[in-house]
């Protein structure tokens, strides 16, 4: 089975009615974490359109398709009315076991993970705990979260309507 999924995870109490409005759609609750699917042409619309070319600190060696619009922090920092909001950005891409995974977690505008960090080490930084017998990436549900939903697909149009 194959897990390609990219999002955006929200660490502490999200407004769900402003998210709604900038097009982002909770696809896992667990205690006090959002995860929201995103992707690329996702953050490179919502850059466009608010007319921001702005980078977050992201390490070196991460996919071209690795969302690093700055405009998601200030997206996440709507969501849920903080300054220094809690998030990460994650990505999978797997087929039968085989793939990678690339994370990235954040305060604000500093970055808490350091280098490229596995998923588990950026929620980890967001507060997620492991148990006895699931590890962060399984305690939160990310393992029944296999593909982006099919809402997506509506910013690769976005984007060419835009020019970006």
């Amino acid at each position: 089975m194959s897990h390609h999924i990219c999002a955006l995870v929200v660490a502490g109490p999200v407004d769900a009615e402003q998210a709604a409005s900038v097009g982002l759609h909770a696809r896992l609750v667990h205690d006090d974490i959002t995860v929201f699917p995103i992707d690329h042409y996702f953050s490179a619309y919502w850059a466009a359109k608010r007319g921001t070319s702005a980078r977050l600190d992201l390490p070196d060696g991460l996919p071209a398709t690795f969302p690093g619009e700055a405009v998601l922090r200030d997206l996440v920092r709507e969501v849920t009315g903080t300054d220094e909001p809690r998030f990460a950005i994650i990505k999978t891409d797997y087929f039968a076991g085989i793939g990678d995974q690339w994370a990235a977690a954040f305060a604000g505008e500093r970055r808490l993970t350091a280098g490229t960090a596995s998923i588990n080490e950026a929620l980890a930084a967001l507060g997620v705990r492991a148990s006895a017998s699931a590890d962060e990436f399984d305690v939160i549900g990310l393992g029944g979260f296999r593909n982006n939903p099919d809402h997506l697909d509506r910013y690769v149009d976005l984007c060419d309507e835009l020019g970006v």
